[in-house]
Order: C-alpha cells, then structure tokens, then sequence
C-alpha cells in the first residue's frame, strides 16, 4: 500500500471523527425546526465551500450519470447526517457512534457479492472482530442514557444510509467516470445544502430550547468541512482499495481513536471493556490488512 493511499487513510478517519464529535454539539435542535434546519444548511454548505476547490483543480465536468449518482448520493447523504444529529439528541455519543459505524457492513459484503473482491477467512475473522469491538464499545450498564428510545430509529436510518454512501462511493469509482469523483462529491453536496436551505426557510423557529450562537455556528461549519473532505477521501480510497479492508479499518480507527484521545481531552479510564476494544481493533486491523 502506497504512502499516499495510507495518508488518505488517515486523514479520512481524523475527519470522521471530527465530524462525528462536532455533530453532538448542535445536537440538542429538535429534528424539524427552523435552528436544526439551519444548522444543517451550514453543514453541507461549509462542506460545498472546501469541495468546490477540489473540483475546480480537476476541472473535469460532469457527465449526466455522475450526476444521477450525485442525486442519489446527496439523499443518502441527508438521511445520514439528519438521522445522526436528530439520533444524537437523545441517544448516548458511544451508543450512537457505534451502531452509526455498524453501517460499514453493507458496503464491505458489497465488494464480495457485486464486484467479486476477495473475502478469504482472514478477511472474515477480521470483520468479526470488528463487530465484536464495535459492539462492545458500544455496551452501556447506564440504562439512564438511553433515555425514551426515541434516537434508536433515526440512528438506524442514519446507519443504513451511511453504509449506502459507501456503497454509492464504490460505485462511482467503478464506472466509467471515476476521474468525476470531486464533481460527485461537490453535486452531491450542493443538492443536499439546497434541499435543507429550502426546509429552513419553511420551517418555524423554536419558541424553547437553546438559541443559535458561535459556538454552534462554529461546531456546524467544522462538521461540514470534515463532512465534505472525508466524503471525497472516502470515495478515493473506495476506488483504490478492497471493501472488505477500507470500510471496516476506517470504521474501526475511529472507535479506537475516540477511546484514545477521551484519556487526555476527558480525562476517562481505560478499563477492560476499552482495552478489549483496542484489542480487537488491533487485530481487526491486522487480519483485513492480510486478507
């Protein structure tokens, strides 16, 4: 594996993670009103502003089928990231990071079924551990935190969508306009901005709860700038490497490095159950790398 494919690697799971912590904080915006819908236009319009860049040095065009593969990218792309942040308001971070993650599965059996990738029994125990860290990480003895139940269907939404953008991504890499992928990227994201610019004009604003500020503001620009750059590094990196290896590592460095950092940023313990996660992680990592 080339260095600039592993750079790439690295840079998509630091924007992924990013985005994710960056979405909590805009997170307590009831999905539908006009605060929610405002904070998701400066997502995905901060995400247009850094994409337009990549697409302007490529100066390729877009060709009318990426451009049905950006439509359909940007309603995936509007499920996952309204689903998550409307998730995230009443669902534990932990909990919802790790099924959200959950969504890698689809687009790494993809690879084996649709386009005939290799999947040997490495590569199987590979994603077993995978799971078996994912869901523990995820596991909670605080049934407080789960409060009504009311994030566990948005999260599903959000983690099959985010396991079709991958989907859509391996797509995209494997057709005949794969040199389109910042076009895709950036269409995708204009009609995304459009569509939550067009509910945040028709919506009413909160009469309760907390008001836009900096902080917020902030918080949404830095999630769509991460957003959009981990979308386009992602599908690069969809084109370059297997399914079963690229979604499943990606997935899983980011449970990894949000246990890594809680020490010195939270101040948290690692326990037994962290240090079964980092564990299995480290061998997940091993096992899809020799796949």
């Amino acid at each position: 594996m080339s260095i600039i494919i592993l750079s790439v690697l690295f840079v998509s799971i630091v924007l992924s993670l990013g985005r994710n912590m960056l979405s909590k904080n805009i997170s307590d915006f009831a999905f539908g009103t006009y605060e929610f819908f405002y904070m998701q236009t400066l997502i995905f319009g901060c995400g247009c502003a850094v994409l337009i860049c990549s697409a302007i040095i490529d100066g390729k065009g877009i060709s009318g089928l990426t451009l049905v593969y950006a439509l359909i990218y940007a309603v995936l792309l509007l499920a996952a990231q309204w689903c998550y942040t409307a998730a995230l308001k009443n669902g534990n971070t932990s909990v919802c990071v790790t099924v959200y993650s959950l969504g890698f599965i689809i687009p790494t059996m993809s690879g084996c079924l649709l386009w005939g990738e290799s999947f040997g029994v490495r590569s199987l125990l590979g994603l077993i551990c995978v799971i078996l860290s994912i869901i523990i990480s995820g596991s909670t003895k605080n049934t407080d935190t789960q409060k009504n139940g009311k994030h566990i269907i948005p999260l599903v939404f959000a983690m099959l969508a985010s396991g079709g953008l991958g989907v859509m991504q391996k797509i995209q890499q494997k057709s005949a306009f794969a040199t389109e992928k910042s076009e895709f990227i950036l269409a995708a994201f204009l009609i995304a901005a459009s569509i939550s610019f067009i509910f945040f004009m028709i919506s009413k604003k909160n009469a309760v709860g907390n008001a836009v500020n900096k902080a917020k503001i902030f918080s949404a620009a830095g999630a769509g700038a991460c957003f959009g750059c981990c979308n386009l590094a992602n599908t690069f990196l969809a084109g370059k490497l297997n399914s079963s290896f690229f979604f499943p590592v990606q997935n899983i460095s980011v449970i990894l490095l949000s246990l890594i950092l809680s020490i010195p940023i939270f101040h948290e313990r690692i326990g037994k159950k962290e240090l079964t996660v980092l564990c299995l992680g480290g061998c997940a990592i091993l096992l899809l790398n020799n796949g």
